[in-house]
């Protein structure tokens, strides 16, 4: 494409762009689909059908993936002004305003989809397809008219395994629409077994690494925590976390709902070792690392998951042990100071432009770090703190004669987790919208200006 005279003016090579931009697109190469994206569009929508449509068509499903779903909703509307009626388009614009919580207009979409191509019975009643049985019942599920929901969700499941039982991916998504539906519902040990096999189908088909997979240990964390099975809810957790920390599309909501599971519903220190918290050090860092490169980190919504991430580590770094835990502690609470240092303004520009009142994370950032500066100094002076086994009391007259340890060796902090200069704070919303559902793949390509299917749920 580069070597080309007329580059992206040239028909056959604006089509092998837009090509490339979906590749990325399927394996989440987010970051290099918007480039392409962004270097194509003036070429797409100057040469009118079927260019403009694949162009928005494509970049709505890349915008869904990021999400940015309120981006999106507008392309596809443009997608149905340009094109004749059609049951991908209205499915689409009903899976973007579901995800935006305006589920009565999705409601209207996937109704209309279902009237376009459905069929009806001797009554005359309307037939629903595998697809509209699942639009509709999570347009039920999202507003907690579960009674209507999981009937059809079980019915879509039914129906997808009888049609179409070697589509590992959409079977996936629609387990985990039925266990989310049957963990809302109350029903939390049937919800773990289903989530259980979309992880499992997500795992054998497209792997650890997708976004897809990480959103299905979120959603089987919540269900082994609401079932009691407290530490097989960390370990997943962790690896959702994990997982959505190294996306091209992170986002700060998932990862505060995380946290919030894993430092308010998790009892820690009562079921879980607390030292367990430790685990998210490294996922921590590297969703600090990830969001700084996106200029995500200059706002309310990082300043608030920054205290939660800090948090954690508070926790699970008070003085003692050996030496080598003693430096990893350190470490860990240096980076929670640096965390702190870094939201503090943020929360406290939020709150003072009237983007949300955010005087109480201000109080649990100077909460925190009175309580890091209180560990450093029971660190120094080898004193135990809660959590820590108390000094053993002295052995009976007699007693064989046990060497106390070697002294605790007081080491350096590391250092700390790098800062950008200060930038101008982003007015954004506090805190960040609810998550959205996973991204679905991306549809193929236009054929005949009609766009084709999204399955995002």
């Amino acid at each position: 494409m580069a070597q080309h005279p007329e580059g992206f003016r040239a028909p056959e090579v604006l089509a092998k762009g837009l090509d490339l931009a979906v590749v990325y697109l399927k394996n989440y190469a987010l970051d290099k689909a918007d480039a392409l994206y962004e270097v194509t569009k003036a070429q797409c929508l100057s040469r009118g059908l079927p260019w403009n449509v694949k162009w928005f068509q494509d970049c709505a499903t890349l915008r869904c993936k990021q999400n940015r779903q309120a981006e999106a909703a507008p392309m596809l509307e443009e997608v149905a002004k340009l094109t004749p009626p059609h049951e991908a388009t209205l499915r689409n614009l009903g899976t973007v305003y579901n995800q935006l919580r305006d589920h009565d207009k999705a409601k209207v979409y996937f109704d209309a989809a279902a009237e376009l191509v459905g069929e009806r019975d001797a009554n005359g009643q309307l037939i629903l397809d595998k697809e509209d049985l699942w639009n509709i019942g999570l347009v039920h599920k999202n507003k907690k008219n579960y009674d209507e929901a999981a009937p059809m969700l079980d019915q879509a499941l039914e129906k997808w395994l009888e049609e179409d039982p070697e589509d590992d991916v959409a079977l996936a998504k629609l387990y985990d629409s039925v266990g989310s539906c049957y963990d809302e519902m109350g029903r939390h040990d049937e919800a773990v077994g289903v989530l259980q096999k979309a992880k499992d189908l997500y795992d054998r088909s497209i792997g650890t690494e997708s976004p897809l997979y990480g959103s299905a240990c979120e959603r089987l964390s919540r269900a082994l925590v609401h079932a009691g099975r407290h530490q097989e809810g960390l370990d997943n957790l962790i690896e959702a976390f994990t997982v959505i920390a190294l996306q091209d599309a992170v986002h700060p909501t998932p990862l505060f709902e995380l946290l919030g599971i894993a430092l308010e519903e998790i009892p820690i220190t009562k079921e879980v070792d607390v030292a367990e918290l430790a685990r998210l050090e490294m996922p921590i860092q590297a969703a600090v690392r990830n969001m700084r490169y996106r200029g995500l980190d200059q706002d309310g919504n990082c300043g608030v998951l920054y205290e939660r991430m800090a948090r954690a580590l508070v926790l699970c770094s008070s003085a003692g042990g050996t030496a080598d835990m003693q430096q990893a502690a350190a470490q860990r609470r240096q980076t929670a100071r640096t965390l702190l240092t870094h939201a503090a303004p943020l929360v406290e520009a939020a709150t003072r432009e009237g983007l949300a009142d955010l005087k109480h994370i201000s109080m649990l950032i100077d909460t925190e770090l009175q309580a890091l500066e209180n560990q450093d100094a029971a660190a120094r002076l080898g004193l135990p703190q809660m959590g820590q086994v108390a000094a053993p009391t002295p052995a009976p007259q007699g007693a064989p004669v046990v060497s106390p340890p070697p002294p605790v060796v007081s080491s350096p902090p590391a250092p700390p987790v790098p800062q950008p200069a200060p930038a101008a704070r982003v007015a954004a919303p506090v805190p960040a919208p609810a998550a959205t559902p996973p991204p679905a793949p991306v549809p193929a390509p236009v054929a005949n200006g009609a766009p084709a299917g999204w399955r995002r749920r």
